[in-house]
């Protein structure tokens, strides 16, 4: 069980169905298993043969998987790239019954994904595909305003920084507001040394390596 389940746990005690608004960086991790007999003649690097390859939600998605296995009722609120992996996202939120109509589509945007490859059950490389620019003005716009509509018929709200670009400055400082004026807690997954950028949250999980 990861901290952050833990945390969840301990705090939703005793809560039925507590409904929570989770936002945040959205990626998708991928899982490539296969399976090593050579190497490649081009370079001196093994040679993966495919067998199995699987797509999961990551980042915020951990929040909001470990928030179903505890029985709540979640929301989402991010912002994906208008790509291919941004549709995939869409779909894993969709089968796992998360609605998709407030996470936003912002065009040229990269959506993230996290490559995994296995091989005689070793992990032999992560491939990062990404992007860590902040979003655009206008999607900031819009994330606040679904905030802003949503956040009183929620108990509480999770914020899931990977230092993506979705929770900039402007949209933690915007939320945080939203949610002393509505007094639903705020509580933080933070990335960083720059606690500051959250000051007025109701509480931060601990990080520590």
């Amino acid at each position: 069980m990861t901290m952050n389940r833990m945390y969840i746990e301990s705090f939703l005690t005793g809560v039925a169905e507590t409904r929570t608004l989770v936002i945040g960086d959205l990626m998708l991790d991928e899982y490539v298993w296969g399976a090593v007999d050579r190497v490649s003649p081009e370079a001196p690097v093994q040679i993966v043969e495919v067998k199995k390859k699987e797509l999961r939600l990551g980042g915020a998605g951990n929040v909001i998987n470990n928030l179903l296995s505890l029985n709540c009722q979640v929301d989402v609120v991010s912002v994906v790239g208008d790509d291919e992996d941004g549709q995939s996202l869409m779909r894993l939120l969709e089968d796992r019954g998360i609605g998709r109509q407030r996470v936003l589509c912002q065009p040229h945007r990269v959506t993230s994904r996290k490559t995994r490859v296995f091989a005689s059950n070793q992990q032999i490389v992560r491939i990062d595909q990404e992007t860590r620019a902040d979003i655009s003005v206008e999607s900031e716009e819009r994330l606040v305003a679904h905030v802003r509509a949503l956040i009183a018929g929620f108990n509480i709200v999770y914020l899931s920084d990977y230092h993506k670009g979705v929770l900039t400055d402007r949209v933690l400082r915007d939320v945080i507001a939203l949610g002393r004026q509505a007094n639903v807690p705020v509580v933080v997954d933070p990335k960083g040394n720059n606690f500051s950028k959250y000051h007025g949250a109701t509480l931060l999980t601990p990080n520590s390596k």
